[in-house]
């Protein structure tokens, strides 16, 4: 299935997870929303494009080369249930952004046995290397200046959106974790209020 198509899975399981039993809409619904095509609580000036989504704000976002629109255009392509060939680079990038996800599910605690099975229930046809991956993800400690380490140069952006998408937002944890992740990744408040006006996710700072 390859790192792309899991992080796809994870980005589905997380969905389920964070938003099971929580009313959706606002933050709470934010992936769910951007899965749907963005939130319609986004600004209308310089939003993602219709359909587009998750893929279509990672491309707003980070790196200004082809590789990086590529990415984001076949997350778009595999969350429409479409069949896409990612190369050596794409893969990688795919291997940050799924553990930017997974650190941020765990920014309010532990992830526990219920919620790792809703996150991994859908990830059955990728390798035990991928799966291994996720695993050792799921389970270690949370050590941000770790995760940072690895991001590489043009990714930030990117990094801090998938790690908006995977939280509710409705904990000072969760929005602790958001303002320490944005001062390690070296961006700017206005950049991450930004990032939050498109996907139609309360602000952090006035």
């Amino acid at each position: 299935m390859g790192m792309l198509g899991t992080l796809g899975k994870i980005a589905m399981g997380v969905m389920v997870a964070r938003t099971v039993g929580k009313a959706m809409g606002g933050a709470g619904g934010l992936l769910g929303g951007l899965l749907g095509g963005g939130s319609k609580d986004a600004p209308q000036s310089g939003t993602p494009k219709s359909g587009g989504g998750l893929g279509d704000l990672l491309n707003s976002f980070g790196e200004k080369d082809s590789q990086n629109s590529n990415l984001g255009n076949m997350l778009n392509d595999l969350l429409s249930g479409k069949e896409v060939n990612a190369g050596p680079s794409e893969e990688k990038k795919a291997e940050v952004l799924l553990y930017a996800m997974l650190n941020a599910a765990k920014a309010d605690g532990k992830i526990d046995k219920e919620e790792e099975e809703k996150l991994t229930k859908h990830i059955g046809d990728a390798s035990e290397e991928e799966i291994k991956i996720v695993k050792d993800a799921i389970e270690s400690p949370l050590d941000v200046d770790a995760f940072v380490a690895t991001v590489p140069e043009g990714m930030e952006e990117q990094v801090y959106i998938m790690s908006l998408a995977a939280i509710n937002l409705d904990t000072q944890a969760e929005a602790q974790y958001l303002d320490t992740l944005r001062e390690k990744l070296g961006i700017s408040r206005e950049t991450a209020n930004l990032i939050h006006q498109k996907a139609g996710a309360p602000v952090l700072y006035s």
